[in-house]
């Protein structure tokens, strides 16, 4: 799970555009914005989606075939954090 992926998923909850604070050097935004609505850091929202990702409906993967858990833009058509699925034994 990649960190910069959480950030983005933070932006989609947040309603913020993650490509114009990236680009301008406005991270620290996400974080104020995070803690605004949900009194919470980006670590601790990194922990949670940790814990969350799991819990997700595999989604397959287009071109791989890959079955990943992922919080799906589904405006967009894709996924913005996925770790690859694991099947529980």
């Amino acid at each position: 799970m990649n960190y910069f992926d959480v950030q983005e998923l933070a932006c989609v909850v947040l309603d913020l555009d993650y490509d114009t604070l990236v680009d301008e050097g406005r991270e620290s935004e996400i974080d104020e914005a995070l803690y605004e609505k949900f009194e919470i850091s980006m670590d601790q929202f990194y922990d949670i989606v940790k814990v969350l990702l799991p819990l997700t409906q595999p989604v397959q993967a287009g071109l791989s075939g890959t079955l990943y858990n992922a919080f799906v833009k589904h405006d967009e058509n894709r996924m913005i954090v996925k770790q690859e699925f694991k099947r529980a034994e």
